[in-house]
């Protein structure tokens, strides 16, 4: 697959005066001083810079993405290639090929997981979008925040593999107004159904995935459900995830309500989340946000399940997170305290500021 799709590069760039050559990015910097599951508090300082070198020439375009990631021992050192695919059009055809990222559905099971010489192939018939999705498996490239159940203490876990030599096919069309999406995967015997919509000003976004027993893996179902809207210059926004088996899938990177305490993944890694969701069987909560001075203000709350070491622990989080443009880019400030839990230790307040730009 790789010395096919260098030669398709060298094919693609022969010339340069048809060529563009682009390169754009993103980068953060981020400090948290973390007392959940902590004994007093811990201290956090990371860093990401990202590199996305884009070429194009006609409907084609090649990306190769470079990062440096000092929360990941494979590239606090050196830049790494974590990306390097083709999109292109074939006919009614839309292709693209090799190492990259994907979510299936709204990414209540699989969000920006990464696949490596994967192909995806898609075109339209009529209103209704046809696909098919195959790959030789990959890395889940996030860090999974978890408390140890013996010591209560916060461990990073990478994530593994939990996708290989695997193809489904999905059909997607438009429907009052709704995007709705089946995919489904008949080797590894798992369903997903999404929709998602805006109806009189409100929208709504609902995922299920359902996988069926197979070998020793059981069966596993998660839901997501989302609804928001404005009032006058309030956003709100409501949303329950249900995990009944505490499905492992790949959503580090899914931070419900935009939540800074849940999702280690998201946002490229989130140094005040105790947990990502796939920790918890349960997750109901309401957000409201506001513009205020030239800032955005959002509370969160969220009443949650957590299941660790077998045990269903029930609290409760409470969140506030201020963000606001600055220097071409966007600083965002944050408090989340947990409470209600068996596990003392975990009945504290994580704090963090960072800053994100785009280029």
């Amino acid at each position: 697959m790789k010395k096919l799709m260098v030669a398709a590069v060298a094919a693609t760039m022969a010339s340069a005066s048809m060529a563009d050559i682009s390169i754009k990015g993103d980068a953060y910097l981020q400090y948290a001083d973390n007392g959940i599951a902590q004994s007093g508090s811990n201290t956090s300082n990371r860093k990401r810079v990202n590199l996305n070198v884009v070429g194009k020439s006609g409907a084609t375009t090649v990306v190769a993405s470079f990062r440096t990631d000092d929360n990941d021992a494979n590239r606090s050192g050196a830049s790494n290639l974590h990306q390097f695919y083709i999109t292109t059009k074939v006919g009614p055809i839309n292709v693209k090929a090799g190492d990259f990222y994907s979510t299936i559905g709204l990414g209540a099971w699989s969000k920006g997981e990464k696949s490596t010489d994967a192909l995806s192939l898609s075109t339209k018939v009529g209103p209704v979008t046809l696909g098919i999705y195959t790959t030789n498996g990959g890395e889940v490239d996030t860090v999974t925040n978890t408390p140890d159940p013996s010591t209560g203490i916060i461990v990073s876990v990478k994530g593994t593999k939990h996708v290989a030599s695997t193809t489904h096919v999905s059909v997607a069309v438009d429907i009052a107004g709704a995007k709705i999406k089946v995919i489904d995967n008949p080797k590894a015997k798992w369903t997903n159904l999404s929709a998602k919509g805006t109806f009189g000003g409100i929208l709504v976004a609902a995922e299920h995935h359902k996988q069926k027993a197979v070998g020793t893996n059981a069966e596993q179902k998660v839901t997501l459900l989302h609804v928001g809207g404005k009032v006058g210059a309030v956003k709100w926004d409501v949303a329950q995830y249900k995990n009944k088996d505490v499905a492992a899938g790949a959503n580090a990177k899914l931070a419900p309500l935009g939540s800074m305490l849940i999702g280690g993944g998201a946002r490229g890694g989130t140094a005040t989340a105790v947990a990502s969701v796939n920790s918890f069987s349960k997750i109901l909560g309401v957000a409201v946000s506001a513009k205020v001075a030239g800032n955005t203000l959002k509370v969160i709350y969220t009443k949650n399940t957590l299941n660790a070491g077998g045990f269903a622990d029930k609290l409760t989080g409470a969140e506030l997170i201020l963000t606001r443009a600055i220097s071409g880019g966007k600083l965002t400030a944050n408090l989340g305290k947990i409470n209600g839990s068996d596990d003392d230790s975990m009945n504290a307040t994580n704090r963090g500021v960072r800053f994100d730009v785009k280029f």
